[in-house]
């Protein structure tokens, strides 16, 4: 016979099992998961790559990089200030980072006044409208794609936007650590707003 102790750790484990596997599913949308390509379907090519910083922000840059010079789009954006105001900003290091790459400066532009992800989505917009892009893949963490999305979403809806998730470290085994807890709950919070109305 199971003792108690085993029984409320099973449950216990398998509510933990759940909570984790729902938070999974509510925060990462990736649109291009298993796209090792461009091609045809939901991974035919963008008009524009879209990196917003954050996070791992070089490594959003790295993904963004990957996917221009795998030929995903014609042009790549970079969005999102400095949290340091005398500090260059995060657009501009991922800019570098770009040419460094090999990435041709004239294909690549930057939204360097945002400070959040309403901002990255308000902001970059205009570069799009500029650039007459219909069809745009978002880069971001994996716990940041929906949201991200949203976001993009409800700043011009004749957009379509897909989603590609970047690598970050933060979010490997997150349910193991405090941090990982942070964000999700932080990115929850996020979406809850933005199905509120409240940015």
């Amino acid at each position: 016979m199971l003792s108690r102790l085993t029984i409320l750790a099973a449950v216990f484990v398998l509510i933990f099992s759940f909570a984790v596997q729902a938070i999974n599913t509510a925060l990462v949308a990736d649109d291009l998961a298993g796209c090792n390509q461009p091609g045809d379907g939901k991974c035919i090519p963008a008009d524009a790559v879209v990196a917003v910083s954050g996070g791992d922000t070089i490594s959003r840059a790295q993904r963004a990089i990957d996917m221009y010079l795998a030929g995903w789009a014609k042009w790549l954006i970079f969005s999102g200030a400095s949290a340091d105001p005398n500090a260059e900003s995060n657009a501009e290091v991922m800019k570098q980072v770009a040419i460094e790459a090999g990435v041709p400066s004239n294909v690549i532009f930057k939204e360097d006044r945002s400070q959040n992800t309403k901002e990255n989505a308000d902001y970059t917009i205009t570069i799009l409208h500029q650039l007459e892009a219909k069809n745009v893949i978002l880069v971001s963490s994996p716990y940041h794609l929906r949201r991200v999305k949203a976001n993009f979403e409800r700043a011009d809806s004749e957009i379509s936007f897909r989603t590609s998730a970047a690598v970050d470290v933060m979010w490997s085994w997150w349910f193991l650590k405090p941090r990982g807890w942070q964000i999700a709950l932080t990115e929850l919070a996020g979406l809850a707003e933005l199905a509120m109305g409240v940015r």
